[in-house]
């Protein structure tokens, strides 16, 4: 956890703690209903490392929150999970992409294919279309 102190505080051991740091502490001691106030913090990080600080001179800060191993490894397993799964989905869109792309791909060959045939037809309607229009023309004259 960390804490923010509320005013200085001369330490004999590591020097003076200024107003407004912020240290990572433990707490030290066991509250009663007799002396709520028989613990300390104990700053464990830092040139401060060691040096205790009574509750009445420094707030705690919320939102900084100490997982232990297994909260942290159960996140971690979480969000891997997560992970893989969102990579599975990325993989089969883009291989839903790919066959898409590849049935798109035949589809245009087919087309290609029915315009040649369509053009090819047409051709050869215009051609039987003159042939019948020049016979005609031969027999009436």
């Amino acid at each position: 956890m960390e804490v923010t102190t509320l005013r200085d505080l001369n330490q004999t051991t590591c020097g003076r703690i200024k107003k407004g740091e912020v240290f990572k502490v433990r707490k030290l001691g066991n509250p009663s209903l007799i002396y709520p106030n028989a613990w300390v913090y104990q700053i464990i990080e830092g040139k401060h490392s060691g040096s205790r600080i009574p509750p009445e001179f420094c707030l705690e800060i919320e939102g900084s929150r100490t997982f232990t191993e297994k909260e942290w490894n159960d996140m971690e397993n979480e969000y891997m999970a997560a992970l893989d799964k969102e990579k599975q989905e990325k993989e089969r869109a883009q291989q839903m992409v790919r066959e898409l792309t590849a049935q798109i791909n035949n589809k245009n060959k087919e087309i290609e294919k029915l315009n040649f045939f369509l053009d090819c037809s047409n051709l050869a309607l215009v051609a039987s279309c003159q042939a019948i229009e020049t016979l005609r023309e031969n027999k009436a004259n």
